[in-house]
């Protein structure tokens, strides 16, 4: 059971992701499932189709599949919110009846996404509890994602902690090794190279229990223990990525 995390701060890189994450499932024959909204899916197919995967085709024989995001949110909000019990039943049907016709499934998911975009945080966090049920009874491989600047203080206020805690891997930019790049040598002109050893002794001590590169738990660690050195390295971090 893979539940990924693709956090992004612009479109064409979470499209680079989605591209490859839908593409490697459709050649193995695995059943790819999208719940997102219909602009993100026509520049999918166009991606896809440029890069020589016949995505009309996959979606006219129904192995892959779009479930618009926002009809779904909608049917599923009661007065007091979202409904979880009720959206579980029908992401849990769909599965169901991918599982019918494919061994193996996948799904990318905006569900977070667009709860997190309109300013909902707690449904942010609610949608993620509700898929991990999901995942123990169909045993599918999951890829959200999340329009979140890890380099942003202000993201580390306890809403983004949970939400990388709901799942197994975290990835804060599709360039993994930039951003390691970035925020390694950030560090190193922050703090003396003594320093830069105990905290990379200590994040990996202390690491979220979801899988990500080293600076983004370092980043953890600083923003919990040390604040205003924190601040310093994702300045410092930040003016590096740009230049990338």
């Amino acid at each position: 059971m893979e539940h990924v995390l693709q956090l992004y701060q612009e479109e064409s890189c979470l499209l680079d992701a989605l591209a490859e994450f839908v593409a490697a499932g459709l050649r193995v024959e695995e059943a790819v499932l999208i719940f997102g909204s219909a602009p993100r899916w026509e520049l999918l197919i166009d991606r896809l189709q440029k890069s020589g995967v016949d995505a009309r085709g996959y979606a006219a024989r129904g192995q892959l599949k779009l479930y618009g995001v926002h009809v779904l949110l909608s049917n599923c909000m009661s007065r007091a919110g979202l409904d979880r019990h009720k959206l579980r039943r029908v992401l849990g049907g769909t599965l169901e009846l991918a599982r019918m016709r494919y061994e193996r499934v996948r799904v990318f998911s905006e569900l977070t996404d667009a709860r997190w975009r309109d300013g909902d945080r707690a449904g942010a966090a609610a949608i993620e509890r509700t898929w991990k049920p999901l995942l123990g009874v169909h045993d599918f491989s999951l890829l959200c994602a999340c329009a979140i600047d890890s380099l942003e203080g202000h993201t580390y206020d306890g809403t983004l902690q949970a939400l990388c805690g709901a799942h197994t891997h975290v990835s804060p930019a599709h360039d993994e090794a930039a951003f390691e790049d970035a925020v390694s040598g950030a560090v190193s002109e922050v703090l003396d190279a003594q320093l830069v050893r105990m905290l990379e002794a200590l994040s990996a001590a202390h690491r979220p229990s979801a899988q990500m590169p080293p600076g983004q738990a370092m980043l953890f660690w600083l923003t919990d223990h040390m604040p205003r050195t924190a601040e310093k390295v994702m300045r410092r971090a930040r003016a590096r990525w740009s230049e990338h």
